[in-house]
């Protein structure tokens, strides 16, 4: 069976993105959890995503090019954080380093379309900036002019890469509920990407280390939607994106340090996609994302 080149790289662009963007949100005897991270850090994180994914034609549209598919990918990437120190308003700047990436894709058990893996393998090498205040909010984010990823979405893929969350004190079976929020990877000119949003929930479930060194273990809960209608390119019509997605993990939280040490996160997706000349596509699976901090 052939598949459309152009459909079936956006899909994977799609999933890889958005697995990319679930896992590393963190919520950490009371300990401090969130805020800034701590000034003149310097840690390097393997992080490993896979993705298995079912598609079928829902509604396909008279000569769709789409047929079922079976979509498989692994991603491991090695990146470098950065911390700097305060400025004179207590700000800091945070690089994030894509030093190391590589790709294992598939469909229906063939190679995917090497457009496919180049959107994700043009990252290796660059360098994304974001700078946060001293309450620990991100007021700027500073990307290379070539970064194939949307201003929006790459604030938030930095923000949960990071940890970063408001500051407050979790006593050990203190369960927190704050409001998630992530950038779709749907890039739309002149207006800002769609928004799955939801609620993670994270619950103390232990301390570990001696004083100055602690690591708070926590449990977590991602439940989130998104139904979005927008434009598809060329004024074909719209494309209508419906999908929810409900994760559980574990994270290990560097108190001193405020930044994430360790998580693996198991995201159920369910959803459609109808996209103009293709119909609507049925989407189920899951993707897997471990992050641990490597010499």
């Amino acid at each position: 069976m052939r598949f459309h080149r152009g459909v079936t790289t956006t899909l994977l662009t799609f999933t890889f993105a958005l697995a990319a963007a679930l896992p590393a949100v963190a919520q950490s005897k009371t300990v401090t959890i969130g805020g800034r991270p701590s000034p003149g850090q310097s840690v390097r994180l393997s992080i490993v995503q896979d993705a298995d994914l079912n598609m079928k034609p829902a509604e396909a549209a008279a000569g769709s090019p789409m047929g079922p598919m079976h979509l498989k990918a692994k991603t491991t990437t090695t990146v470098s954080q950065k911390v700097g120190t305060p400025d004179d308003k207590g700000a800091i700047k945070v690089d994030m380093t894509y030093e190391e990436i590589s790709q294992d894709l598939s469909v229906n058990d063939q190679p995917a379309p090497p457009e496919a893996a180049a959107a994700a393998l043009a990252i290796k090498g660059k360098t994304l900036s974001m700078t946060i205040d001293s309450a620990g909010e991100v007021i700027e984010v500073m990307p290379p002019t070539d970064f194939p990823m949307p201003p929006a979405m790459i604030k938030d893929m930095l923000k949960q890469a990071l940890g970063l969350m408001p500051r407050q004190e979790l006593a050990i079976g203190q369960t927190v509920t704050a409001p998630f929020s992530m950038a779709m990877p749907v890039p739309i000119p002149g207006s800002d990407p769609p928004q799955l949003k939801g609620e993670l929930k994270s619950t103390l479930t232990g301390v570990t280390g001696a004083a100055g060194s602690e690591v708070a273990a926590l449990e977590q809960v991602v439940t989130a939607a998104v139904d979005a209608t927008m434009p598809a390119p060329g004024g074909s019509g719209d494309i209508v994106i419906k999908m929810q997605v409900k994760g559980t993990g574990t994270t290990d939280w560097d108190v001193k340090g405020a930044l994430v040490k360790g998580s693996k996160m198991t995201t159920q997706i369910t959803g459609t996609f109808t996209i103009p000349g293709v119909g609507a596509m049925d989407m189920n699976g899951t993707t897997t994302v471990s992050l641990d901090r490597v010499p």
